[in-house]
């Protein structure tokens, strides 16, 4: 199953070397840009090993990771971003949120 996070990093590393990590990381499906200092995530892994990961190659430059749910989120972004973001099972029937 797919999740989405949303991974906020500090201006001291640059955008392209982490573009380049997720580009190269097992569980990591897809990623885009669509803020200053921080990458949306889609994949399969849980954000205490994107956290992990992002430690052993940045070192321990000041970041957040955090799961995002489509029940429980809100904000302007291009409406193709917001489509990117796999969608949630209910944990009560097994449909599909919209």
């Amino acid at each position: 199953m797919s999740n989405a996070y949303i991974l906020v990093f500090s201006s001291e590393i640059d955008r392209k070397s982490v573009s380049d990590f997720f580009d190269s990381m097992d569980g990591i499906d897809n990623w885009f840009y669509s803020l200053p200092n921080s990458i949306f995530l889609v994949g399969s892994v849980p954000a205490l090993t994107i956290s992990k990961r992002f430690m052993e190659r940045f070192g321990q430059k000041r970041h957040f990771v955090t799961l995002i749910s489509k029940k429980a989120r809100q904000g302007w972004m291009p409406k193709k971003h917001w489509n990117l973001l796999p969608e949630e099972k209910s944990a009560d029937d097994g449909s599909t949120s919209s």
